[in-house]
C-alpha cells in the first residue's frame, strides 16, 4: 500500500488533470514531468500518467502504467474502470469485461461503471453480461440517456435494428445533445437505406456538437449518397484541413473524385497531409493503398521510395513500391525488393503473392509457382494466389490447371424465373441510381458508372424480390456441385451463402471490364438486366474467362466465353479471371454483380 499524498500533491495532480481535460495535453505532460518522483510513482500519479499516454495514443504504455498502479492499489475502482475501458479500446474484450466487473464490484453504486461494462460486453459478444449490466444501470437511473444509448448498441449488435433505433431515439429524447446517439442512429439509418433521414440526423448531431470527426465524415458520405457531390467533396476537404490524418476522409475523397471527372485531383489531399505529417505510418499506408487502387503507379513508386526513407522498409511500403515498379516494367528491381523482404519475413503471405505476380510478368512462371503455392498455404481464402496459379499452371501446361479452373463445371449460368416485365422495371430503378459521371478508378469497369454502397442492402421492394430470387437460385445451383476437400472453391461449399458487396454497372458504348478477379470473395457473378441488341450476338460485350490481368504482359486467349442474355445470372469462383469485350451501341449495357461467401 502507498502512503497518502499531501493536499498540495493532490492539488497538483488535479490541476494537471484539468489541463488535460482542457485539451492541453502537451502542457499537462510538461507539468507532470516536473512533479516529484514520489508523486509520479504513487498510484494516483501512475493513473494520471496512463491518462496522458492515452491522450497521445500510446495505449500499450498506458496499459503498463495502469497495471503498475493496480499492483499498488488493487482496490481502486476508478483505476479498474479506466483500465477496463482502455482494454476495450485495445480490442481485448474479455479482459475488459473482467476489469469492469471488478470496478462495479468495488463500487456498485457507480452507474457509469455498469454502462461501461455493458458497452464492453457488447463489443466482446457477451450479450447476456451486457444486458444484465445495462438493465441494472437503467433501473437505477432511467432518466440517463447514456444507458438507453448503450442498450441501443446491444440491440444493434443482436441484429434488432428497429429496436436499436427506438432506443437511440429514447436517448435523444432524454438528452437532445446526445451527439453519439444521433451519430449511431444516422449510421443505422444509412445501413437501412434511408440516406436522407440519416443525413438529417448527422447534421442535427453536428448542430448540437461538439461531435467527433467521424460524424462529419458520415455527413460527407451521406451527401455523396444522396447525390450532393460538390458538398460531399467540400465536406471531406474540410475534415482533412482540420485533421490531416483522417484516413476515412482521405480514402473516400480519393475514390469519389475520379467518378466526378476529377481524377487528377484524387490524391491531392494526401500530398498536403504527407507534407504536414511526414512521419505518420498510418497516413503513408493509406496513401499507398489509394494510389494502388486508382492505378497511379508513378505516384505509387515515388511515394513508396519516400515512405521507405521516412518510416523504414515496412512490408506494406515495400510491397507497394514493388507492385508499382513491376507494373511500370521494372520487374527485376521489384523482384529484388520483395526477395529482400522475404529474407526478413519468410511467412508473409502478401509478399509471396506479389512476388509470384512479378515473376510471371518477368517470364518465370516456374519460380512464381512456389511463391503462389506458399501464399495459398498461408492464407487459403485469399483468391489472388489461386488466380495466379491458374495462369502459372496454364503456362507450364500443368494438368492441375483443369482441376483448379474447371471452366465447364464452375462457370454456372442460372436463368432467373422472373415475372414478365420484372427486368424492365428493375432497369428503370437501377438507371435512376446511376448518378456519377465516370467509373470508379479502383474498379474493373471502363466507360461507364457504378452504383454506390451495397445494392442488396436497399429496402426497395423490387430489390428485395431480386435478392430472394438470386439467393434461392444460387443455393440450388451450388447443391449440384460435387465435394472436393482439396479444392479452394468446392471445399468451402455450404448449404447457404451470405452476400458481400453488391452493385450495378452501366456501360456505355465502347465500355468494358478489364480482366480481373475478386480477391476477397469466394463466388462472384454477373446478372444481365438490360442489354443493347448488339451484345446479344457474337463477342461484343461478351463475358470472357481465363484472360489474365494485363499487368502480367501475357497474350492468352479466353478459356470460355458467355454471351449475355437478359435475366441470366452467371456465377463462378472469385479467383477466375474475367472481363468483357467492348461493344458499340446507343443503348447502355446494364448489369448487377455481387460477391458471396459460404455461410457456415
Amino acid at each position: 500500500m502507498s502512503s497518502p499524498l499531501s493536499p498540495v500533491d493532490l492539488q497538483a495532480l488535479q490541476a494537471i488533470q484539468a489541463q488535460l481535460r482542457a485539451s492541453d495535453a502537451l502542457g499537462a505532460v510538461d507539468r507532470f514531468d516536473a512533479l516529484p518522483v514520489h508523486v509520479r510513482d504513487h498510484p494516483n500519479g501512475l493513473f494520471l500518467r496512463a491518462l496522458l499516454l492515452q491522450a497521445f495514443g500510446r495505449l500499450p504504455d498506458a496499459r503498463q502504467s495502469y497495471e503498475a498502479a493496480l499492483e499498488l492499489a488493487p482496490d481502486h475502482p476508478g483505476l479498474w474502470l479506466s483500465y477496463g475501458n482502455l482494454l476495450d479500446d485495445m480490442g481485448e474484450g474479455d479482459k475488459a469485461v473482467e476489469a469492469l466487473q471488478r470496478a462495479t464490484a468495488l463500487r456498485p453504486d457507480h452507474n457509469d461503471g455498469w454502462i461501461d461494462l455493458g458497452i464492453a460486453a457488447t463489443a466482446a459478444g457477451r450479450f447476456e453480461v451486457a444486458e444484465a449490466a445495462l438493465a441494472r444501470a437503467i433501473r437505477a437511473a432511467p432518466a440517463v440517456a447514456r444507458g438507453w444509448a448503450a442498450l441501443g448498441l446491444l440491440e444493434r449488435q443482436r441484429g434488432n435494428t428497429d429496436t436499436a433505433a427506438q432506443l437511440y431515439r429514447r436517448a435523444i429524447d432524454l438528452d437532445a445533445g446526445d451527439v453519439r446517439s444521433r451519430h449511431n442512429l444516422a449510421t443505422l439509418l444509412r445501413e437501412e437505406d434511408r440516406p436522407q433521414e440519416a443525413l438529417e440526423e448527422a447534421e442535427e448531431a453536428l448542430r448540437h456538437g461538439p461531435a467527433p470527426p467521424e460524424t462529419a465524415t458520415l455527413r460527407a458520405h451521406l451527401l455523396a449518397d444522396v447525390g450532393r457531390h460538390e458538398e460531399a467533396v467540400a465536406g471531406y476537404r474540410d475534415i482533412l484541413a482540420r485533421i490531416p490524418e483522417h484516413l476515412d476522409a482521405h480514402e473516400s475523397l480519393a475514390l469519389l473524385l475520379p467518378q466526378l471527372g476529377f481524377g487528377a485531383q484524387a490524391l491531392d489531399g494526401y500530398r498536403a497531409a504527407l507534407r504536414a505529417r511526414p512521419g505518420s505510418v498510418a497516413l503513408w499506408g493509406s496513401a499507398l493503398r489509394s494510389a494502388f487502387a486508382i492505378h497511379d503507379y508513378v505516384q505509387l513508386a515515388a511515394w513508396g521510395q519516400e515512405a521507405e526513407a521516412l518510416v523504414g522498409p515496412r512490408p506494406d511500403v515495400r510491397i507497394a513500391r514493388a507492385a508499382a515498379l513491376s507494373r511500370m516494367g521494372n520487374h527485376d528491381r521489384a523482384i529484388a525488393l520483395l526477395r529482400e523482404l522475404l529474407d526478413a519475413a519468410p511467412d508473409h503471405a502478401r509478399v509471396h503473392q506479389h512476388l509470384a505476380h512479378c515473376l510471371i510478368a518477368a517470364g518465370d512462371p516456374k519460380a512464381a509457382e512456389a511463391h503462389a503455392l506458399r501464399a495459398t498455404e498461408l492464407d487459403p481464402t485469399d483468391q489472388a494466389p489461386w488466380a495466379l496459379l491458374t495462369v502459372i499452371w496454364r503456362l507450364l501446361d500443368d494438368s492441375r490447371e483443369a482441376w483448379l479452373a474447371d471452366y465447364e463445371r464452375l462457370v454456372m449460368p442460372v436463368d432467373l424465373d422472373a415475372a414478365p416485365g420484372f427486368f424492365d422495371e428493375l432497369a428503370d430503378r437501377l438507371n435512376a441510381m446511376h448518378v456519377m459521371r465516370d467509373h470508379p478508378a479502383e474498379q474493373s469497369l471502363r466507360g461507364g458508372t457504378q452504383t454506390r454502397g451495397n445494392l442488396f442492402d436497399r429496402r426497395d421492394p423490387l430489390i428485395r424480390r431480386l435478392v430472394a430470387q438470386v439467393h434461392s437460385a444460387v443455393e440450388r445451383r451450388l447443391r449440384e456441385l460435387p465435394d472436393d476437400p482439396t479444392h479452394p472453391f468446392l471445399s468451402r461449399k455450404a448449404d447457404a451463402i451470405d452476400f458481400g458487396g453488391s452493385w450495378s454497372v452501366r456501360l456505355r458504348s465502347d465500355g468494358f471490364h478489364i480482366n480481373h478477379i475478386h480477391q476477397f470473395g469466394w463466388m462472384s457473378s454477373a446478372l444481365y438486366v438490360s442489354l443493347p441488341p448488339e451484345v446479344c450476338d457474337g463477342e461484343a460485350g461478351a463475358l470472357a474467362f481465363g484472360i489474365p490481368d494485363a499487368a502480367l504482359g501475357l497474350n492468352l486467349p479466353a478459356r470460355r466465353v458467355e454471351t449475355p442474355q437478359v435475366g441470366r445470372l452467371i456465377v463462378f469462383p472469385s479467383y477466375f479471371w474475367h472481363g468483357t469485350a467492348p461493344f458499340e451501341s446507343a443503348q447502355p449495357r446494364l448489369t448487377i454483380a455481387f460477391d458471396a461467401l459460404p455461410k457456415n
